[in-house]
């Protein structure tokens, strides 16, 4: 490869010295051996050359045609040959050439030497044009018979000598009566396969189509199936339809095109289907025990608005869809977000149309939201991927790109603000600001502080630059007259903080973001090697050998729960609820994956709960004490909503106004208990002796204990994505909403950092980002099961107004906001409370109750009842005590 590479782009257009003809003349320099054809130069032209276009040998009447013609100028005899490729494109060209001289992928064996060459071949016929075609191919066949000890082409070069011997030996014989040449018709590439369905699979599609209507008038010797998401593409080839396409990302929407391949090389494009691989979930088909679906799922739900309102102008934090038509429309480019994550790179920024088939995916992915920054420029954040914004690379042209600013990146870059003309239309680029963090680490953590400086140097680069938007690309340019306009329309989806999560209408603070901290990773927690597999022992270890969703490691849980229910049983116990609504909780959890990118170290398309197993030890009594683990990251699939919270709480104490604010979220590395066996609920809340609460640790002595203040100071639930539950009251023991310290679904992250945490229930009517919504209800007796309280009490979301003929629906709730009925066993819902006064405020408030914060069932005999001990020494958690 690097004899030949570096020949070429000297020798292929100039002659090279070793080629018949340097001159019109004919009587060009002899050929090196071992080229064999030494009766005159001209004879070895005609063979070389026939052989290259034909990979035969010509006719003995051809031949001694050929010969005349090329002895009196050898570059018209090769011209004129040429001609009869006038129409073949230059890749099928290189493609026919390099394969009648032996230049194939299988000869070729060097890594990308063959691939490079036809490239080089390819692109040199495009830049010189087809008067020099002929010249090309007199050097090209000349240089190869020289490199029969050339290490990559020295096989190729030795055969094809071989070859072009005998050739000529069979052309010199008058007996050989072969067709003439004129009556040979060079083959075309193929026409382009008509594309058909895209079934997902797990991380990979099978691609449907059918054949071309024109073969090129030769045999299709393969199909390529091309699908690309974002700057990521993946290919399958095969000889029919249908094709499957692997190691695609789950989540990530992908366009799909075949071409067809012939010995003149590959056609065009068909056009494109659409299709989103996802994981293989195992899900509960029963109408009581079943959990909502993953976001994942929901985004590929279909979606279609009434309408898109038009807005004239950017406002602070508003969202907006961005488009280059003055009327939305099914055909109308709007601004989206690709949908290939690369911690490198970012996220591309694309242009995309809708449908009649558009998904909340399609618009989420279009949605942005802007920041404005001190000068009244404004900031371009995805919303779907919030730690992303817009960027430009001045490296690729000046395109815009949405890159990471508010998290872990391998590259550090930064983003632009932008002015936008209500008359001219224009966005223009004011300023850029780096992004950049300074790492420190404690005991427990890693901490980023970041920080986002003004870059000085933008002045003298694309300052003032519009957005122009050309063939599906936005970029960057100087001039006025080729910036593209762009036009705003609101979001057809309310995603604002509803008036129960921030009742007092609190304005969004000024404070700068705290820190965001990284203490866990999927590869410390995931996998053989991992911290899990290790603690867990060898009676359990079954149940984890894979991460995520998996069919047997289900089967292995499937059979643990049924020895637990016997082996309880027969002690004359029992568990509180159905083995069935176990594994239908498992098997739901376990098919969260990340959505969003919105975890400062987390990565779109990870496992949020990789491992659920079940344990059952005894006690030294010999009681059994049956545990379903949960181990989790903490965190949402969906957008956190962080950075819209009106009022998060400081980063420590202090004034708050100098105080810096939870906006971002790590991985956690929760490792969480449920209780199965039934030990029975409490009549009063303090029948729970707890050492420390939000009650025990009162500044007010006469504060009542009761189902909010008798509450858990941290975490006393877990949600189904993998987010965990805190108390309706905050450590001041009054509603935790009166702050505005909520995100749009009930969460916020602590002053301590980690993941969001959820004090209220965020079902809203219609899609939300929640984890539950109504589609969860269609078809199904119950409202769906969302997680559990640590004292083993299940929560089920809650019941609407419409629910009537559900299951409990006139089964009143009590105090602990939890009933029983038809046989499910004793259980939470997520409710409404109205008109609520605390017993420390003047106000009533409304309040979305998960949990309202003491435990109903019995806790007092749940060994190690919310006990941080490790693996080595707490038995129940499956691990082996030392």
């Amino acid at each position: 490869m690097r004899v030949f590479l570096l020949l070429l782009a000297s020798c292929l257009l100039a002659s090279c010295g070793a080629g018949p003809d340097a001159s019109d003349s004919g009587s060009g320099t002899p050929m090196k051996t071992p080229l064999a054809v030494s009766s005159s130069s001209a004879a070895g032209v005609v063979i070389q050359v026939y052989q290259a276009l034909y990979g035969k040998a010509p006719g003995y009447t051809d031949y001694s045609s050929y010969l005349a013609q090329a002895s009196a100028n050898n570059r018209e005899f090769v011209n004129a040959l040429m001609a009869n490729f006038a129409a073949t494109s230059d890749k099928a060209l290189a493609l026919l050439v390099l394969n009648n001289l032996g230049i194939t992928a299988a000869t070729v064996t060097q890594s990308g030497s063959y691939a490079a060459l036809l490239s080089a071949v390819e692109q040199i016929f495009a830049a010189y044009g087809s008067a020099a075609r002929g010249q090309i191919l007199l050097n090209m066949t000349t240089l190869l018979a020289g490199l029969s000890s050339d290490v990559t082409f020295g096989a190729a070069a030795t055969t094809y000598s071989t070859q072009v011997q005998a050739n000529y030996s069979y052309s010199a014989t008058s007996t050989n009566t072969s067709s003439s040449v004129v009556a040979l018709t060079a083959a075309t590439v193929p026409g382009a396969p008509t594309i058909g369905a895209a079934t997902a699979g797990d991380a990979q599609a099978s691609v449907a189509f059918s054949a071309p209507s024109s073969t090129g008038g030769a045999s299709i010797s393969a199909y390529t199936v091309s699908c690309v998401s974002g700057s990521s593409s993946k290919t399958g080839t095969g000889s029919s339809s249908p094709i499957t396409v692997s190691s695609m990302s789950n989540a990530s929407a992908y366009n799909c095109s075949v071409t067809a391949t012939n010995s003149a090389g590959t056609g065009s494009a068909s056009g494109t289907v659409a299709v989103t691989p996802a994981a293989a979930t195992i899900s509960s088909t029963s109408a009581v025990y079943y959990a909502p679906a993953p976001f994942a799922s929901v985004m590929q739900t279909n979606y279609q608005p009434a309408s898109l309102a038009s807005a004239s102008s950017l406002v602070n934090r508003s969202r907006y869809m961005i488009s280059d038509a003055a009327t939305a429309g099914t055909a109308s480019n709007y601004l989206s977000i690709g949908s290939t994550y690369s911690a490198t790179t970012g996220y591309a920024a694309s242009s995309s149309s809708l449908s009649s088939a558009s998904t909340y995916n399609d618009y989420l992915s279009k949605l942005v939201q802007v920041v404005s920054d001190s000068s009244g420029y404004f900031r371009i954040d995805s919303h779907l991927h919030p730690n992303n914004s817009i960027d430009f690379d001045a490296t690729d042209s000046n395109k815009l790109k949405f890159r990471n600013n508010f998290g872990k990146a391998s590259a550090l870059y930064g983003y632009l603000t932008f002015s936008y003309d209500a008359t001219t239309k224009l966005l223009q680029a004011k300023k850029r600001y780096k992004y950049s963090y300074v790492i420190a680490t404690t005991t427990q953590a890693t901490t980023y502080t970041g920080a986002w400086d003004e870059d000085a140097s933008f002045s003298s680069s694309a300052q003032n630059y519009y957005v122009n938007l050309t063939g599906g690309v936005y970029k960057l340019i100087a001039d006025t007259a080729s910036a593209t306009k762009f036009y705003l329309y609101e979001s057809p989806i309310d995603f604002g903080i509803p008036d129960a999560l921030n009742p007092n209408k609190v304005v969004i603070v000024t404070n700068a973001a705290a820190a965001f901290f990284s203490k866990n990773s999927v590869a410390a927690t995931e996998g053989v090697s991992g911290g899990i597999y290790k603690e867990v022992n060898a009676t359990y270890r079954s149940q984890i050998l894979t991460a995520g969703n998996d069919a047997t490691t289900k089967a292995s849980a499937d059979a643990m729960l049924a020895s637990i229910k016997s082996a309880v049983e027969a002690s004359g116990e029992k568990l509180r609820y159905s083995t069935d609504l176990y594994s239908a909780y498992r098997d739901a959890t376990l098919s969260f994956k990340l959505f969003s990118d919105s975890i400062a170290d987390g990565t779109p398309g990870q496992n949020l709960v990789p491992y659920v197993y079940f344990t059952n030890e005894k006690n030294a009594a010999g009681k059994y004490h049956p545990f379903m683990v949960i181990v989790s990251y903490g965190n949402p699939a969906s957008p956190n909503g962080l950075k819209d919270v009106p009022h998060p709480p400081g980063d420590s104490t202090g004034e708050y106004p100098t105080l810096k604010v939870t906006r971002f979220s790590n991985l956690e590395n929760y490792v969480a208990m449920i209780p199965m066996k039934d030990y029975g609920v409490v009549s009063d809340v303090t029948d729970n002796v707890i050492a420390v609460n939000l009650w025990t640790v009162r500044t007010t002595a006469s504060l009542k204990a009761n189902v909010y203040t008798y509450a858990d100071s941290a975490d006393n639930g877990i949600l189904v994505d993998g987010s965990v539950i805190f108390p309706t009251y905050g450590n001041t023991l009054v509603p935790a909403n009166q702050n505005g310290e909520m995100t749009a679904i009930g969460c916020h992250v602590g002053k301590g950092g980690g993941g969001p945490h959820c004090h209220f229930d965020g079902y809203q009517s219609g899609f939300s980002l929640n984890i539950y919504g109504d589609a969860d209800y269609i078809g199904k007796s119950h409202p769906p099961l969302i997680g559990f309280g640590y004292d083993g009490i299940a929560v089920f979301g809650k019941y609407r107004s419409s629910d009537i003929k559900m299951l409990g629906y006139s089964t009143a709730l009590d105090d602990f906001g939890a009933h029983d009925h038809d046989s499910i066993g004793y259980h939470y819902h997520a409710h409404s409370v109205t008109n609520h006064k605390a017993e420390l405020l003047t106000i009533t408030t409304s309040m979305d109750v998960l949990m309202k914060g003491a435990y109903v069932g019995k806790t007092n005999d749940i060994p190690f009842f919310r006990a941080n001990d490790g693996f080595n020494t707490n038995p129940y958690k499956g691990g082996t005590v030392k």
